[in-house]
């Protein structure tokens, strides 16, 4: 039997191989042991090319544990490795240690490692492997553009591994398409049973990139049916790219048992967020409709000149759409001549945008300038001013991708799309240049911008740039925050009410950014950005004429709504079905907002939807529960039904006598009780509100 080092308290038992020290057991009690000894053994996997090899590696497996020591309460101990052995058998002179920790029922890991030799690059910390708990089906979970992500692990794993490169099945954060990858791929990953599992993610929040994988060893027991043998197990690698330095110090990360539904990994992760931005400008403290409107193209059609632009903010008033998001407004058109914005000639220039501005101004309809800042384009009129700022591969090479594909044939193949090139925030010159700009567009009249690709730094995950004045290697996430903040420096007064947007924020850009827009326009949608930030302004796009699911989605979840008929190339009459039932959604919100705008999600175990018969399941319904505030007992609840047929419901645990309005505006009778039946439409939602309602039936 293999002698152990243990850690234990009521909630949790841990075990590293006192030869390796390896973990090999890993026990919360309720899934069951999660980690199968026999297979398992791995801590740590440290990538050092040796000898022109660049498969050479230090795991743990393949050690001999030099020392180790526990605190006096046995709650923690200091795992030491000296002058490992790589695994092509090469002495390493230096020293790796780990320090685990068990608190509040999770193990905490620290790393840190000193090679003589250097070269590091790439750290698996923790890497877990021989996963195979009691309860067969695992999944998966995450969050990516504020989606919620599922693979499945076991007995189906849903590979998507470069077969060519790979050993065995695996799945990769981003895996084959780095352009697409956002800090951290996700914040945290769960790994999920239907009984409880386990939230693995850094212990304090970090800007460091961290890709996530999980792989099948051995392997498919069969391929097209891509099911696991019954010895197989997987492994789960959270992956570091510290920069090179004389010690490497990688982020704390926990590993952080949950009982039941995969949402309960998502708390421990809340404990540590700071807390979401929330501006002062006055037209975010109502729900509004939004319009986004491109003007120009990249390919340089005048689609709308700044004067049609006045025509479509007086559509916009008359149809009581408060916001609009004005894109390809400047030189260039949309994503053309990054990252500079100046005023398109060709649509009328600064004095025609001016008017516009002033009139939106008149009629109360927010204006948010879409802008670029991430890119500089190749070739393009600012390459050789910027080259000197964008962020570079280990070789000294500019990162690149293929620019934006718009409407011509050759830019939807690809022939002649210009490159997109990175540009490394770290740069302070830089981003003082954006922050002029910014302020700028704030003199102007505007009442915000909108960043898009915010989230990411397309291929660039790291910079090696040794001329920027950051660290070799570093995060190209590390200034995210940095480059919000010398904005809001340069606006001054209108720091806290000039909105900046982004698209598709990452978790911890919700404290920077006043507002996020994404597409959510998907029957897999899971609003784990939502459940991530209860009270964030969160914005989704509506494209269909005819919209029915994503009205009810977006009260659903608490998403304002922008129109956008022909993917944003439209005005508000190409919609009218959209915009009128969207216009009466918004007035249902409106009434409620103090619960289902300025409010926040909560999840209360006292409301609950079920099928009205008492058998069977409810199909495509889910509901969301609504406060005012953290210390209000009331509660609004919203129940949609995603499916094509009209479904009826018991909703339990609200107020007697509470309200059904639909979202039409109608109101229903009050309900006898506090559990009651609800008749809901396909593809429509209703609104369960509080007997105290001062409008009543409408």
């Amino acid at each position: 039997m293999t002698q152990l080092l243990t850690l234990e308290d009521p909630h949790l038992s841990v075990g590293f191989d006192a030869r390796t020290g390896g973990l090999v057991r890993f026990d919360d009690g309720r899934v069951g042991p999660w980690l199968e000894e026999a297979s398992a053994g791995s801590l740590f996997v440290i990538e050092i090319p040796r000898g022109g090899d660049r498969t050479v590696v230090v795991q743990t497996a393949q050690q001999s544990l030099s020392g180790h020591e526990f605190t006096a309460d046995r709650n923690a101990v200091t795992l030491r490795w000296t002058d490992p052995i790589t695994s092509a058998g090469e002495t390493l002179h230096g020293d790796i240690t780990v320090i685990a920790t068990i608190d509040q029922g999770a193990l905490r890991l620290s790393l840190s490692v000193a090679f003589a030799e250097g070269g590091v690059e790439a750290v698996r910390f923790p890497s877990l492997r021989g996963i195979r708990p009691g309860a067969r089906e695992l999944e998966l979970r995450g969050v990516d553009y504020s989606t919620g992500t599922r693979v499945g692990l076991l007995p189906v794993f849903d590979s998507n591994a470069p077969y060519w490169g790979t050993m065995f099945p695996d799945y990769a954060s981003g895996n084959l398409r780095p352009e697409l990858v956002g800090n951290p791929t996700s914040p945290f990953v769960a790994l999920a049973t239907d009984v409880g599992g386990v939230a693995v993610m850094p212990a304090r929040p970090t800007l460091d990139f961290i890709g996530w994988r999980a792989s099948l060893e051995p392997g498919f027991a069969d391929s097209l049916a891509r099911t696991a043998g019954p010895d197989a197990a997987v492994t789960l690698d959270a992956i570091h790219f510290p920069a090179a330095m004389d010690r490497i110090e990688l982020p704390e990360m926990s590993l952080a048992p949950y009982a039941g539904d995969w949402t309960g990994s998502l708390e421990p992760y809340r404990r540590h967020q700071a807390p979401t931005r929330h501006s002062r400008a006055a037209w975010l403290t109502e729900p509004r409709l939004w319009l986004q409107v491109q003007l120009m193209s990249t390919e340089g059609e005048p689609r709308y000149d700044f004067d049609d632009l006045v025509d479509i903010i007086e559509e916009c008033a008359a149809e009581g759409i408060g916001a609009i998001q004005i894109v390809g407004w400047n030189e260039g058109g949309q994503d053309g001549l990054v990252p500079w914005h100046r005023p398109a000639t060709k649509l009328g220039g600064p004095a025609a945008l001016q008017r516009a501005l002033d009139r939106a101004r008149e009629l109360d309809v927010a204006t948010v300038l879409y802008v670029k800042y991430v890119w500089v384009e190749k070739p393009g009129p600012n390459w050789d001013e910027l080259e000197r700022f964008v962020s570079r591969d280990p070789h000294g090479q500019p990162y690149a991708q293929p620019g934006p594909v718009y409407h011509s044939s050759r830019k939807r193949y690809g022939i002649s799309t210009p490159w997109y090139v990175p540009l490394c925030f770290g740069v302070r010159e830089l981003r003082d240049r954006i922050a002029d700009e910014v302020a700028e567009m704030a003199s102007w009249g505007a009442d915000g911008i909108l960043a898009d690709e915010s989230l990411y730094h397309g291929r660039a995950l790291l910079c090696f740039a040794d001329d920027h004045g950051h660290p070799v290697g570093a995060s190209a996430f590390t200034w995210d925050a940095a480059y919000i903040d010398d904005i809001r420096a340069r606006l001054g007064d209108a720091a806290d009410t000039f909105v900046i947007a982004a698209e598709g924020a990452y978790d911890a850009q919700f404290e920077d950014y006043d507002v996020s827009y994404f597409r959510s326009a998907s029957a897999q949608h899971r609003p784990v950005g939502r459940m991530l930030r209860p009270d964030a302004r969160i914005v989704t796009a509506l494209t269909g004429f005819d919209e029915h699911g994503m009205i009810a989605q977006s009260l659903l979840d608490g998403y304002a709504m922008s129109l956008e008929p022909f993917n944003f190339k439209g005005r508000p009459r190409d919609m009218p079905v959209t915009v009128e039932r969207a216009r009466r959604a918004e007035q249902v919100r409106g009434r409620y907002a103090d619960w289902l705008w300025n409010g926040e999600l909560v999840t209360d175990a006292a409301v609950t939807v079920a099928a009205a018969d008492g058998a069977g399941s409810i199909g495509l319904v889910r509901h969301t529960v609504w406060r005012r505030s953290p210390d209000d007992s009331s509660r609004v609840v919203v129940v949609a039904n995603f499916g094509d047929a009209p479904v009826q419901v018991r909703v339990a645990g609200v107020a007697p006598d509470a309200r059904v309005v639909r979202l039409d505006g109608s109101a229903g009778t009050a309900l006898a009780a506090s559990d009651a039946i609800v008749t809901i439409d396909p593809r429509d939602a209703a609104v369960v509100v509080p007997p105290t309602d001062p409008i009543g039936t409408t």
